[in-house]
């Protein structure tokens, strides 16, 4: 999964968003949250943020994963 994080303004009720030039995926999902709901300390991630920074790449695909999510889980 590719994911990014961008700050717009909103003009007209619209909002403009230039994805990477490496993003190659044909479709996203969008999720809009108001800025000042968001909290400016997230350092209660960091522990998350490293441990995502130390682990591997894993060589499965989105669609191993999620079956064998799903064959644990809903199953």
């Amino acid at each position: 999964m590719t994911a990014f994080r961008n700050f717009q303004r909103v003009h007209n009720q619209r909002i403009e968003v230039q994805l990477p030039q490496e993003f190659e995926d044909q479709e996203v999902e969008i999720i809009i949250l108001s800025k000042d709901n968001i909290p400016d300390d997230l350092s209660y991630l960091s522990d998350a943020i490293q441990q995502g920074i130390d682990s591997e790449i894993s060589p499965r695909s989105h669609e191993e994963i999620f079956k064998n999510l799903i064959a644990r889980y809903a199953d």
